[in-house]
């Protein structure tokens, strides 16, 4: 992360502010160690929120980005955008084996991760 000086004038003064994305993460790393996903993800959108006057909406799809870019640091595998589409989602393997997920697939693990307690939806919201 690069931090500029802030030029004279009306910014004068201010303390830099990260972006939303940074600010997500930064909360994590310092907050959502040994906490469930789902308390985790709630506690950072509560931050983004309050901290940063972000709407729910907005601010829930930071805290998830930014736990699933923390989530994958050290992982082989990748989701491949490109190869992806509104009906499948391609996760690629360490060698680049293509690994299908339909929104069947998908749907199914849902399921599985609601029922295991793992998985909350804060509030439905129709697509923006």
């Amino acid at each position: 992360m690069t931090m500029t000086t802030a030029p004279a004038g009306f910014q004068a003064g201010r303390v830099p502010q990260l972006d939303s994305e940074n600010a997500a993460i930064g909360y994590l790393l310092r907050y959502g160690r040994g906490l469930s996903r789902r308390e985790s993800l709630e506690n950072c959108t509560q931050f983004l929120m309050s901290e940063h006057a972000m709407s729910e909406a907005k601010a829930e799809l930071a805290a998830i980005h930014a736990s699933a870019e923390l989530e994958s640091l050290n992982q082989v595998a990748w989701i491949d955008l490109e190869a992806s589409t509104s009906h499948v989602v391609v996760l690629r393997t360490a060698g680049g084996t293509p690994v299908p997920f339909t929104v069947g697939d998908l749907l199914a693990q849902r399921k599985s991760a609601r029922d295991r307690g793992a998985l909350r939806v804060v509030n439905h919201r129709p697509l923006q």
